[in-house]
């Protein structure tokens, strides 16, 4: 590792004072002369036409300002996902409860409220499909008959399917026939909500010369930015989107939600308008994810070698395709080396709330099924559990699902390190267990720029057009500190809107230390080749004959002769080529894997069925841990929300009507701090080829497999393999009193008679 000064080492958060005294501002705190508020109409009916919206009594309420519904916006549709498949307020239809059907803008809130209750709307309802396992179904139900007509419908296999993703590699047939063993399970994880504690909040007003402004709880400002132009038909550069302070989001935030509501009625009325979500609204007017069932076809021979794999895959994307089945194929393998398989994930539409995105989306359920079902393979086959993982793990050269060969990384650093500090393996007591699960992913990409300006006293400021959202921003400093041999308190990390910063993607799927990461990293090379350039002519010397390191520039061969980056900051005002001013953009950058092994320890009562996680314990390759205290906060994040997943999180849906029945953080079971146990991470480096000084992303695989470690667990325990998420205490039970889990069953033989009469 190499000696670094600034990286690796624990920093506080560069807004730190702002948040724990209270001066961060966040969207709700804008506050503009002649506000309104604005509330929304949410419909209830799971599928009907709209034969008429009456807002005359409401209109007429004292303190109304403004009442807008489908008809007065643009008649455009818009995505949130690969397809165009929505209108941003319906108009003549709605698909799910919950779909705003009007908003209102008055002085206050509970004249907003009051007006909404006023609004008579006549519906006819139409025939709904809820269930995907049925919408999937040829005669089926449809929920969009024109879907085919929707710009960016790509492959699928019509009817309610809105997408079909496929890989295929080698005789997935003749593996199956020569197999000694095969093995067929299938696993279904519940519908979960991202549970930010900042609920949805944006303020719109319509500036002097025209321009729109929003302020906005998001974490992708040009994203809303751009969907804004497109529901509002109007020019981007006429819009402009300043990202507040964020209280969570974890993917919900990532696109536009319900920012165009304000932005009309402050266009409509000449006022700044508010909207803030309460929590009940979080929960059934923005997406969430849904259900997801997933079976696995396993060939392996006697050697514990698995030749083959067949994956199918089906997401509930609800009324729109907002973020989609993208794990189903990506992650049907897990992080192992399978020579042959079959891989389909199929994203269908029903008449619920549409998903969006959490955490790299689906990737959880997918682990889940993988690991449960890589836990059950061995124990079938008389194999240790850790053993039979690292037999099939994929190595440095072996060829992914994508084409790609593996580079460098650090599973099995991650998988000998939990072993170790488990001590597997090993047998517990009755009733406790111990349960293993493997999780991959990517560091992301996309477009990332930074701009760093040499100032006249030595520091420097850091521009980006990324939202901070995990700390961000304090990793940020630290690669521009450390490329300019700098103290962190000399970098000044600027805020930023659409207007001033540079455009970046959004803040989300793991991209932001190491795509956006190297975007600093690259502009602070670039400002110190041209600290560089001024210093060299000022000492008479070549450049490459100068080091950067505590706010000067000296010549390597005599330290003593050097200008502070001050005095080289004063100095290039005057200079040829101005003011010193380091830029740098990308568009993407090379695949650098993130794994990580996990190991959770539980305690079951076989009376009752209640499960306890007394121990958890994850080694993640993070590559270089920029900021240890952050990674470790992001590690042990994660993995609460994955325990929240396993154990009790599930949002409740009407299996007739789609309705959310547990709109409410009382009866939505987030666990608490005396569910978890102290969570133990341990950080492997090995440090990635491209990222910035070696760094790979962190957040996202913690959360991933805590759902399969614990089921994996469960089974040591008491015997039982839960196939269904969350693993209550009422599932576990059911289980060992041998009742009949009620499996899903997915229907594979139709899926590929459908698909070849696609092809």
């Amino acid at each position: 590792m190499v000696d670094f000064k600034v990286l690796g080492q624990n920093h506080n958060r560069v807004d730190a004072l702002d948040k724990v005294t209270g001066q961060a501002t966040y969207a709700s705190d804008v506050y503009l002369p002649g506000m309104l508020m604005c509330k929304l109409l949410p419909s209830t009916r799971s599928h009907a036409r709209i034969l008429s919206i009456d807002t005359s009594r409401a209109e007429q309420l004292p303190g109304v300002r403004a009442i807008i519904t489908g008809k007065d916006f643009p008649d455009l549709f818009f995505g949130s996902g690969a397809v165009k498949d929505r209108r941003i307020m319906a108009r003549d239809e709605v698909f799910y409860i919950g779909e705003p059907v009007a908003a209102v803008a008055a002085d206050d809130e509970t004249t907003a409220q009051e007006a909404l209750e006023l609004i008579q709307v006549e519906y006819q309802d139409q025939e709904r499909v809820v269930d995907p396992l049925q919408a999937i179904k040829s005669g089926a139900t449809l929920v969009h008959p024109d879907m085919a007509g929707f710009e960016g419908y790509g492959f699928a296999m019509g009817g309610n399917n809105c997408t079909l993703l496929d890989a295929d590699r080698g005789d997935v047939d003749q593996a199956f026939d020569e197999a000694d063993h095969i093995i067929e399970e299938t696993y279904h994880s519940q519908a979960i909500n991202q549970g930010f504690l900042e609920p949805m909040a944006c303020v719109a007003n319509l500036e002097a010369n025209g321009r729109l402004t929003v302020w906005a709880s998001t974490q992708g400002p040009y994203q809303v930015r751009a969907q804004l132009a497109s529901v509002l038909d109007m020019p981007i550069s006429r819009i402009k989107v300043i990202a507040m302070e964020l209280g969570g989001g974890f993917g919900a935030k990532l696109r536009l939600a319900f920012e165009a509501y304000p932005a009309f009625l402050a266009m409509k009325t000449g006022r700044p308008v508010k909207l803030i979500n309460t929590r009940e609204e979080v929960f059934t007017l923005n997406g969430p994810r849904l259900a997801t069932s997933i079976y696995l076809k396993t060939a392996v021979n006697n050697d514990g070698n698995i030749t083959a794999r067949e994956a199918r895959s089906i997401f509930d994307v609800g009324a729109y395709l907002g973020a989609g089945p993208n794990a189903g194929v990506g992650h049907a393998l897990g992080p192992y080396n399978i020579p042959n398989f079959r891989l389909r994930s199929y994203g269908i539409y029903t008449n619920k709330i549409y998903v969006g995105s959490y955490r790299a989306s689906g990737v959880a359920d997918m682990t889940f099924a993988i690991e449960s079902h890589m836990d059950s393979i061995a124990h079938k086959l008389g194999l240790d559990p850790l053993e039979f993982r690292i037999k099939n793990a994929i190595k440095e050269g072996d060829v992914g699902v994508s084409g790609a060969k593996l580079p460098r990384n650090g599973l099995m650093e991650t998988i000998m390190a939990v072993k170790e500090r488990l001590d597997l393996p090993r047998k517990l007591e009755e009733g406790r267990g111990v349960g293993i699960a493997l999780c991959e992913w990517r560091s992301g990409s996309g477009p990332s720029t930074a701009s760093i300006s040499v100032n006249e006293d030595g520091t420097i400021s850091l521009l980006t057009g990324s939202v901070d959202i995990s700390g961000s921003d304090t990793s940020l400093a630290q690669i521009a500190a450390e490329s300019l041999g700098l103290r962190m308190e000399d970098v000044i990390v600027a805020k930023r809107d659409t207007d001033m910063a540079p455009f970046t993607g959004p803040s989300g799927g793991s991209r932001i230390v190491y795509s956006q990461g190297k975007a600093v990293q690259m502009a602070a090379e670039d400002a110190r080749q041209k600290l560089f350039a001024l210093a060299a002519e000022r000492f008479g010397v070549p450049a490459d004959a100068l080091a950067c390191d505590g706010g000067r520039v000296y010549v390597q061969d005599n330290p003593p002769q050097s200008l502070t980056l001050g005095q080289l900051g004063r100095l290039s005002l005057t200079s040829r080529n101005g003011p010193i001013i380091g830029l740098a953009s990308l568009s993407s950058m090379p695949y650098a894997p993130v794994f990580n092994t996990q190991g959770a320890e539980v305690l079951v009562d076989k009376a009752t069925g209640q499960v306890k996680v007394t121990r958890f314990v994850q080694a993640q390759d993070v590559g270089v841990a920029i900021n240890p205290m952050s990674v470790e906060g992001q590690l042990s994040g994660g993995v609460v929300q994955g325990i929240g997943r396993a154990l009790s999180e599930e949002l409740l849906i009407d299996d007739d009507t789609g309705r959310v029945r547990n709109p409410s953080l009382s009866t939505y079971l987030m666990p608490l701090a005396l569910d978890m146990p102290e969570v133990e991470n341990i950080l492997i480096n090995v440090p990635s080829e491209d990222g910035p000084f070696g760094a790979r992303a962190v957040a996202e695989p913690p959360g991933f497999g805590p759902p399969a470690a614990i089921a994996n667990a469960i089974f040591d325990a008491v015997g039982v393999r839960i196939k269904e998420l969350p693993l209550s205490a009422e599932r576990v039970l059911a289980a060992l009193q041998g009742q009949d889990d009620g499996e899903v069953v997915i229907d594979v033989e139709a899926l590929r008679e459908a698909e070849a009469q696609q092809a």
